[in-house]
C-alpha cells in the first residue's frame, strides 16, 4: 500500500469506530411461535403517540441500553500425574440481564403492562391461553382490554447505525444484536424530588436466553448471509 493510499484509508469514514449514541430497539414476538399476551409490548410499526394514555405498541428510544454481556463459565479440573497446571474445559454460557432507560413520557404504558402481565403469570391467573397464532391485534377489545395470545416472551433486535447519518434513506444498520426469548424482570422510577428539576426515568431489566452479535454489510443484511436473510432471522 502506497503513502498516498494508505492516507486515504487513514482518512475514510471505514475506518472510524462505531458510535455507540446511534441505536434502535425493535420488540417483536418470540421466534418460538407464540404470540403475546397484549400487543403493546410489541414494536407495531407507525405507532403514533399515545394522547389517551394508552399506548398500541412501543414508542420513542431508550436514553441508554446495557448488560450487553456474553460469559462462559470455565470449568477446572486436575490431571493425575500432570501436577503442574490445571486443565480448563467450556462450561454453562451464561447471558447478563438486560438494562433499557428513558425518560418518562404520558402514555408509555408499554413497560408497566408488561410487568403488570409477568405478574399475573407469577399470580397463577390473568394471561390468556397461547394460540400459536401469531401476535395480537392492536385494536383494543370490547372490554376495553387489548385481545393477546398468551405469551410474555418477545425477541429484541437492537441495531448500530453508522455516523454521520445523513442519508436517511440508506442509513442502513452497521452491526446488530439479536436478544433472544426476553422478559421484563424488574421495573424501577427515578425517586420523586421537590427539590431539584430532574427528569422522571423508567428503568426496565430484562433477562433472556441468548445474545447473537452480527454485522451488516451496506444492504443492512448479516454479513454471514448477505441476501438469504433479514436481520429478524439471526
Amino acid at each position: 500500500m502506497t503513502s498516498s493510499s494508505l492516507s486515504t484509508y487513514n482518512s475514510s469514514l471505514a475506518t472510524d469506530p462505531l458510535r455507540s449514541f446511534r441505536f434502535n430497539a425493535t420488540f417483536t414476538a418470540a421466534s418460538t411461535g407464540d404470540g403475546v399476551f397484549d400487543s403493546r409490548i410489541l414494536s407495531n410499526g407507525g405507532t403514533a403517540v399515545p394522547t389517551t394514555g394508552v399506548s398500541t405498541g412501543w414508542v420513542g428510544g431508550f436514553t441508554n441500553i446495557s448488560g450487553l454481556t456474553i460469559n462462559t463459565q470455565a470449568i477446572q479440573y486436575r490431571e493425575g500425574g500432570y501436577n503442574t497446571t490445571i486443565h480448563q474445559i467450556p462450561g454453562m454460557t451464561t447471558f447478563s440481564p438486560l438494562s433499557f432507560t428513558r425518560g418518562v413520557l404520558y402514555g408509555n404504558d408499554q413497560a408497566m403492562t408488561w410487568m403488570r402481565g409477568l405478574f399475573a403469570a407469577a399470580a397463577g391467573s390473568g394471561l390468556n391461553p397461547s394460540t400459536k397464532s401469531g401476535t395480537a391485534a392492536v385494536t383494543p377489545t370490547s372490554t376495553g382490554g387489548f385481545g393477546g395470545q398468551g405469551g410474555f416472551r418477545v425477541d429484541i433486535l437492537i441495531t448500530v447505525n453508522e455516523h454521520p447519518g445523513t442519508d436517511v434513506v440508506n442509513d442502513a444498520p452497521q452491526m446488530a444484536f439479536k436478544v433472544h426469548n426476553a422478559w421484563i424482570s424488574n421495573l424501577s422510577y427515578t425517586d420523586l424530588d421537590a427539590t431539584n428539576g430532574a427528569i422522571l426515568f423508567e428503568s426496565m431489566q430484562l433477562v433472556h436466553e441468548g445474545i447473537s452479535v452480527f454485522f451488516t454489510n451496506s444492504s443492512g443484511y448479516p454479513t454471514e448471509a448477505p441476501t438469504a436473510a433479514g436481520l429478524n432471522d439471526f
